[in-house]
């Protein structure tokens, strides 16, 4: 069984990479368990107060499609600690993409992290 590697990514400074399961594979029968994952990728940038998520939905449905979304993110201190977390509002997304096209979706990704305007509340 073939293994395949991470997608590449042009991601430009300021972003973090919270996690990548987003592989350069297509939507087929023997590759479906790598669109498994509830969220290939989560990348967060705390300049300008954006995330972006890709989920594969309906995991593991070959029929499915690559779901893109721009969070906003609000900070949030904890009372007890004192620190700085970082909530996203998902039920008001900034952009949001549906495709069946793994590289529509990876073109998107890389014009949006050169391109999304800072989150202003």
């Amino acid at each position: 069984m073939k293994e395949f590697d991470l997608q590449p990514l042009r991601i430009t400074s300021g972003w973090n990479v919270e996690w990548n399961l987003f592989y350069e594979v297509d939507p087929s029968e023997k590759t479906m368990h790598y669109l498994d994952a509830s969220s290939l990728l989560h990348l967060s940038n705390y300049n300008t107060m954006r995330a972006i998520d890709l989920d594969f939905r309906p995991e593991n449905d070959l029929n499915g499609c690559f779901y893109l979304r721009v969070i906003n993110l609000k900070k949030v201190e904890n009372p007890k600690t004192k620190k700085i977390d970082y909530e996203g509002d998902w039920e008001n997304l900034y952009f949001e993409l549906t495709s069946k096209s793994r590289l529509e979706v990876v073109k998107e990704i890389e014009r949006l992290v050169v391109q999304i305007p800072p989150f202003k509340e």
